[in-house]
């Protein structure tokens, strides 16, 4: 295929990655779903078994499970909602490595 104006042979452009080449994680970052699923996949081995529940049930009741009184200052509130939002992202890659999701 040549260009219509200067009848030079045109390069073929490499194709791009598109949004649906890549998986929305947990955590908010585009990644190839391989790596997503290599990353889910370590999330499902290393928090499988009873030790692993027993972390998981840990960290849950320090930041998942506690509700903060009135008055509690701002800063206090945004890093426990920090942690919230981390266990979050921990529970989802362990689901998702369960279940054979990217």
């Amino acid at each position: 295929m040549t260009d219509e104006i200067t009848s030079k042979p045109l390069r073929k452009k490499k194709p791009q990655r598109t949004k649906k080449d890549q998986y929305q994680s947990p955590d908010g970052i585009r990644r190839p779903p391989r790596t997503e699923h290599q990353i889910n996949e370590a999330f499902a081995i290393v928090f499988r078994g009873q030790a692993a529940d027993l972390v998981l049930s840990y960290l849950k009741s320090v930041t998942t499970n506690q509700v903060k009184a009135p008055g509690t200052s701002p800063d206090e509130i945004t890093y426990h909602e920090g942690a919230r939002w981390l266990m979050g992202v921990i529970d989802t890659r362990k689901l998702h490595g369960e279940e054979k999701k990217p």
